[in-house]
């Protein structure tokens, strides 16, 4: 039995591989970036609306999406993992983080898995205040120009 869903992800599958197939390294790490600051439009959005968790679900992709550009600059291969886990991309590139960026990608990974989950959520619409948003903000926002400037 098949679910539109799911058709509907695999057409888009198809149509995104068949277009990043065509694309150089250089085109690679654009459409990553451009996808990235996509992300971070919505989450900015998102955030002015009051919708915190699901900014922090797309402060997270603006992250992931950068970290992917930048894994596509370091690597042979233009495609990089199927994976969420900053951390895990982070460490598949030649990128120098200071170690406050980098020991804050968990945080930012949680914000992946818990505002997915309904068994996690409760914690994360607790958390997500107005100051918890404050500094993160600002924090996020200095570690995406960190990325952008590596690229």
């Amino acid at each position: 039995m098949w679910r539109y869903e799911d058709v509907e992800i695999v057409e888009y599958e198809n149509e995104l591989n068949t277009v990043l197939l065509g694309m150089d390294k250089k085109e690679h790490i654009e459409w990553w970036k451009k996808e990235a600051l996509r992300n971070w439009e919505t989450a900015v959005y998102l955030l002015k609306g009051k919708q915190n968790v699901f900014a922090l679900f797309a402060f997270h992709l603006t992250i992931e999406k950068l970290l992917k550009a930048i894994w596509v600059k370091d690597n042979i291969e233009n495609t990089p993992p199927r994976q969420h886990d900053l951390t895990f991309i982070y460490n598949q590139t030649d990128l120098k983080l200071d170690s406050k960026w980098y020991d804050y990608l968990p945080t930012i990974n949680a914000w992946n898995i818990e505002s997915r989950y309904p068994d996690y959520k409760l914690k994360i619409y607790e958390r997500a205040n107005e100051n918890y948003m404050k500094e993160h903000f600002e924090k996020i926002s200095n570690l995406k120009e960190c990325l952008l400037e590596k690229l």
